[in-house]
């Protein structure tokens, strides 16, 4: 497990970031795929993380802006969000490939009573995560944790280490 106390002993500004679906929570939510040929395919987070797409694949997200269905916190991932935001010297968000916020705001409010910083780049695109990050570095954010399930996500932020050496960039598969 990842120390949170041992990023916090390099000089400069923290940036904690967790995503938020199969990290922090599971909850009733689904990816539907329309395949080229007519078929389709429903696939869960976990799934979609690891999928391949095909030529042709269209996907509907639309599960992913409503309300929370059933959502069931990841007490490990929750106790290290809970450090991060307990400590007033890291700035933690949740980013999430989801179109809107505000339900995992209302998840956290409800269930924890706190109100985190909640990001949602509407895209299930690597790059959105990584170009968010990368925006952080550059405004001088020195020490970054990561934490998400999908490995196309840890990969594209993994990519920043070679383009900011001097940062501390740790990521963790959730």
């Amino acid at each position: 497990m990842i120390k949170l106390k041992s990023l916090l002993e390099f000089k400069g500004k923290t940036l904690h970031v967790y995503d938020f679906d199969d990290t922090l929570a599971k909850s009733e939510a689904y990816i539907y795929v329309k395949k080229a040929n007519g078929q389709s395919v429903t696939l869960t987070p976990e799934e979609f993380a690891v999928y391949d797409e095909q030529p042709g694949d269209k996907f509907d997200f639309s599960d992913f802006n409503r309300m929370l269905r059933n959502a069931k916190p990841i007490n490990r991932n929750i106790q290290l969000i809970r450090k991060s935001l307990n400590d007033p010297n890291v700035k933690t968000t949740i980013l999430t490939a989801r179109a809107i916020a505000f339900p995992i705001r209302h998840f956290f409010k409800k269930t924890f009573g706190v109100e985190p910083y909640v990001v949602a780049v509407g895209s299930s695109d690597p790059m959105k995560k990584a170009n968010w990050i990368e925006n952080h570095l550059r405004k001088g954010y020195s020490n970054v944790f990561f934490t998400d399930d999908s490995l196309k996500n840890l990969a594209a932020v993994d990519k920043l280490k070679d383009k900011y050496p001097t940062a501390n960039i740790v990521t963790k598969v959730a």
